[in-house]
């Protein structure tokens, strides 16, 4: 009878090691197939932004925004990713009419304590914006402001904040949200690019979201709507 029972405490414990050690492996593929999809989607980057600045809506000059990150060299949404590099552009859609001169916004960009650097706005020729692109990539805590000319004058001065809060989440931890929520349409056969960017309503800079966006080599899109918090608020899969 002693052995009965010494027999049956075994054969418990070792079951028991067995069920926390398949569990432990169910946990751990899990945690590699998501991996390697985020880490592939990490390696395949059409564009990323790492952050936005803008100013306030009632500026007088109109919707000002500069924004920073890597891109490819030669963007194409083809789901085929190149190799990328720092950019940083600053974009404006004028409400004053002044600013605009000879088809041109001209700009003084500072940053930090750094002379100020010229910088001329072209038409976007598929929007109402007009933008330049500055040499790689700024920082996120840099202070910047944009002061516009136009035809020897000074029209205005405008400083530029970060959009996200100080604890928002980065754009690295929203991409691999978005592929935890995206696991049953992306997996690590499916060949893709990923975009990652910043949307922020017009009329305030309170309300930012993060936007990640698939593109694969077949032409399929999927994007995840991501709040500076990290919840889902929106996706192609709802």
């Amino acid at each position: 009878m002693k052995l009965k029972k010494f027999l049956n405490k075994k054969f418990w414990i070792a079951a028991g090691i067995v069920v926390v050690a398949a569990i432990v492996t169910i946990v751990g593929v899990l945690h590699f197939k998501r991996s390697d999809t985020y880490q592939m989607a990490l390696e395949n980057i059409a564009e990323a932004r790492f952050y936005l600045k803008t100013t306030s809506a009632d500026n007088a000059i109109g919707k000002v925004q500069l924004y920073s990150g890597i891109r490819e060299t030669e963007f194409n949404a083809d789901g085929i990713a190149t190799a990328t590099v720092p950019f940083t552009v600053l974009s404006v859609e004028p409400s004053n009419d002044k600013i605009v001169y000879n088809g041109c916004i001209t700009t003084l960009i500072k940053v930090d304590d750094q002379e100020p650097v010229t910088l001329v706005l072209e038409k976007n020729p598929y929007g109402n914006n007009y933008a330049a692109d500055l040499q790689n990539s700024l920082d996120a805590n840099a202070n910047v402001s944009v002061t516009f000319q136009a035809n020897g004058e000074t029209i205005g001065t405008v400083a530029l904040e970060n959009v996200m809060p100080a604890e928002a989440i980065t754009w690295e931890t929203a991409l691999e949200i978005a592929c935890q929520t995206l696991s049953g349409v992306l997996s690590t056969e499916t060949r893709m690019e990923s975009s990652t960017k910043i949307l922020c309503d017009s009329t305030t800079i309170n309300t930012p979201y993060w936007f990640v966006s698939f593109v694969t080599e077949n032409g399929n899109r999927y994007f995840v709507v991501i709040s500076h918090d990290g919840n889902v608020i929106g996706t192609s899969e709802k």
